[in-house]
């Protein structure tokens, strides 16, 4: 059932089958998706005690590392990127490849950059238990929060970051280029 109070009415999941108590989901890609600054967010499925979202984080993006309440798990479906988060006061960086997967306890910093040029592809699966309209709801204001942190300086692309920064020289070590400059041609 549509919630029409929630800030994205008219998201649900399309190609849902209930075969008997159980659901597939069919083609995660058809998935309806809200666009935020750090990329498309497309509720797929929910449980009793966990949920489940892909991200497609696009060519070009900066999300510095930051806590969230919950443990993740997280494949990477395509695309590759580089993963952020602290180790003894120190950021730390590693790239991500398609069908990796790796997990995140609660609480721990975590961020991520895509400086290869393609669009990057991620299924997260996390404890929760929210409905599908509150998972869809809570997405539209994450965007809402995150496009007024942009509007204030916050940065979300390689092109907001100083040349120096350190994502920027982790880019221009493991692609051999720097991301803003391929991105401007």
């Amino acid at each position: 059932m549509e919630d029409t109070n929630s800030p994205a009415p008219g998201i649900a999941p399309v190609n849902l089958e209930w075969i008997g108590e159980c659901r597939v989901l069919r083609d995660v890609d058809d998935q309806p998706g809200i666009f935020t600054v750090e990329g498309t967010m497309k509720p797929l499925l929910t449980g009793e005690a966990l949920r489940s979202h892909i991200i497609v984080m696009h060519a070009g993006q900066y999300c510095d590392a930051h806590p969230h309440p919950t443990e993740s798990i997280i494949y990477t479906v395509s695309g590759r990127w580089v993963f952020c988060t602290h180790e003894n006061g120190e950021e730390v960086r590693t790239v991500i490849n398609q069908n990796d997967l790796f997990h995140f306890p609660g609480g721990v910093p975590t961020g991520f950059e895509t400086p290869f040029g393609e669009d990057a592809v991620i299924l997260i699966v996390k404890s929760g238990n929210e409905s599908y309209e509150e998972m869809a709801a809570g997405i539209s204001q994450a965007a809402v929060s995150m496009n007024e942190a942009a509007a204030g300086g916050e940065p979300f692309y390689y092109r907001d970051l100083p040349r120096d920064h350190a994502a920027r020289e982790y880019a221009r070590e493991v692609t051999g280029r720097d991301p803003v400059d391929a991105e401007t041609g």
